[in-house]
């Protein structure tokens, strides 16, 4: 195999497809679990709400279901492929917004090394959406062919 023959863009649209399918399962079911976390103990990261960002005891707790409520809805909104950039975008504030919270020392751990990569991610995402194998796709096909028709109908 020549090296150029690796380098070359895959013949197929739909190796593509499935590329942003896996990334979209593997970027929802993260954000899926995250918020899981959040919402199963909402006082753990209300805490570090509280001491990372300083944020009111008595609010703390309520962000923290919200936050994770909403990365819950996030996570399956992209792992099915549905307003997938809408979905990407909030995960995408909450991803600079941790960076910022938390800081951009890069040395704190291998976990810190998360965020850059699903900012860079969900950029991804939000530029290319979801593909093919997505209920997006199916629902701007099918608006197509409604369209389609109804100019068939017109004429």
């Amino acid at each position: 195999m020549k090296i150029t023959t690796i380098l070359q863009t895959p013949p197929s649209r739909n190796l593509i497809n499935v590329g942003l399918l896996a990334v979209r399962l593997g970027l929802g079911a993260g954000f899926l679990w995250a918020g899981i976390n959040k919402v199963a103990d909402p006082a753990a990261f209300g805490m570090m709400l509280q001491n990372m960002a300083g944020i009111d005891p008595m609010m703390a707790p309520n962000m923290a279901l919200l936050i994770g409520g909403l990365e819950i809805l996030s996570g399956v909104l992209i792992w099915i492929g549905l307003i997938t950039r809408i979905a990407v975008a909030y995960q995408l504030v909450v991803l600079v917004g941790a960076q910022v919270m938390f800081g951009f020392d890069f040395t704190m751990g291998p976990a810190i090394w998360k965020d850059p990569a699903l900012i860079g991610i969900a950029i991804m995402l939000l530029l290319y959406g979801s593909g093919k194998f997505s209920l997006d796709y199916l629902i701007s096909k099918s608006k197509s062919h409604q369209l389609v028709d109804h100019q068939e109908r017109i004429k």
